[in-house]
């Protein structure tokens, strides 16, 4: 019977310091500047204001495009900043600009006039 995997197995000495200075090594290539942390938190703050001025903007269109679907220039103007907002999301994320992307109101816009004839 093999002690190998018991509870009074033990490693080999040299096994030991090989695994202490591989995590040794692993947890200070892990760990962050001060600098490099506060860039990482800053920009994380960025992205959740940014996300949140798309999603109160996103809202905003919604109310009135169910509220008032005729009012034209209003929805024209949240969507412009709604597309402005939503491209600096994407921006902050990482995300390349494409050219045949769908701008959000055009797409919520089809959506809105969808729901609309499902109603009536």
């Amino acid at each position: 019977m093999s002690t190998r995997n018991g509870p009074q197995a033990r490693a080999h000495p040299i096994d030991e310091s090989r695994v202490s200075s591989a995590v040794t090594k692993a947890q200070t290539n892990m760990r962050y500047s001060r600098a490099e942390y506060a860039k990482v938190v800053a920009l994380q703050e960025e992205v959740a204001r940014a996300d949140g001025d798309y999603q109160r903007l996103r809202g905003a269109y919604l109310e009135i495009a169910e509220t008032d679907p005729t009012h034209e220039v209003a929805l024209a103007m949240i969507g412009a900043d709604m597309d402005r907002a939503h491209s600096r999301l994407q921006a902050l994320i990482g995300l390349p600009r494409l050219p045949f992307t769908h701008e959000p109101s055009a797409v919520m816009r089809r959506e809105m006039l969808r729901v609309a004839d499902d109603k009536h």
